[in-house]
């Protein structure tokens, strides 16, 4: 053999054995998304199989927050409403707080008390249906795309049909939630609803540290108007065929785009807090 064949050998065998490396943009999406499980008519919404979520914990002033976005962009490009996006602004201060330069304050209580709870130390962190609590529920950005595929690739579980009205004048909005279950569980569940805004445009400290003063942020987490863990349907078990209703009536801080603003309704196991099923649905039909 040849020093060249030898050569030749060795570098098609290191190739072979290096790490693959993820680099924005996030490949793999395109301008159609491969499955949705949701239909909306009009003021209403019908699903037809699993939807994940994902919460990406974010900051303005963390500079390597715009990757997670991506992330959640690259997510929606394969998945379309199958998957429903939280971006909440809470965990360290030094990238959620308020300065000169970064004046609008995105973060709320119950934001607070999710990333608290979660354990969210740093950013960017997310987490996925929020799986494997509680002791590695903290995912990198990185992985959230396998993930959800994982997930998806589950039976449904649970089915939600939503129904929204609003008031303009009043700033009223009225969700109709009524979800019915696919599957029998052995534990109790909980239904958690919270608001969201995309749309706003505000300062965003980007990987290059440059400031970005016309930065679009995105499903921003607003309110969760049942409480940080919504409201217990049932404390022990369901079964098959199980259906639950409510009613949730908010009043929208005059500053938010109601135009912009989608309620997210989530059920989730009470033993160990993984979502079993998500929606989302426009504030304003």
């Amino acid at each position: 053999m040849t020093r060249l064949a030898c050569f030749l050998l060795i570098i098609a065998g290191l190739l072979s054995t290096s790490c693959d490396v993820i680099d924005e943009p996030f490949k793999g999406g395109g301008p159609n998304p491969i499955d949705t499980n949701s239909i909306i008519q009009g003021d209403s919404l019908i699903q037809t199989g699993r939807v994940v979520l994902v919460e990406d914990f974010t900051g303005h002033r963390c500079k390597n927050c715009p990757k997670a976005g991506k992330a959640i962009k690259a997510l929606d490009s394969l998945y379309g409403s199958s998957v429903v996006s939280l971006a909440i602004h809470a965990g360290p201060s030094n990238f959620t707080g308020v300065t000169t330069d970064y004046p609008t304050d995105f973060t709320t209580t119950t934001g607070e008390d999710l990333a608290t709870f979660f354990n969210i130390f740093a950013l960017p962190l997310g987490m996925v249906q929020r799986m494997d609590y509680p002791n590695s529920q903290q995912k990198s950005y990185t992985a959230w795309t396998s993930l959800t595929a994982g997930e998806l690739a589950l039976g449904t579980e649970a089915l939600f049909q939503l129904k929204a009205s609003f008031d303009s004048l009043s700033d009223v909005a009225v969700l109709d939630v009524n979800v019915s279950m696919s599957q029998a569980s052995s534990h109790g569940i909980a239904l958690a609803i919270y608001l969201k805004e995309s749309g706003i445009i505000s300062p965003q400290l980007m990987p290059n540290n440059t400031r970005n003063l016309t930065y679009r942020h995105n499903n921003v987490y607003r309110a969760a108007p049942l409480g940080t863990f919504g409201k217990s349907l049932s404390a022990t078990s369901v079964a098959s065929g199980d259906v639950f209703t409510e009613k949730v009536t908010f009043t929208l801080d005059p500053q938010w785009d109601a135009s912009q603003c989608h309620w997210v309704a989530i059920l989730y196991d009470k033993d160990n807090y993984k979502v079993m099923q998500a929606a989302e649905l426009a504030i304003r039909p």
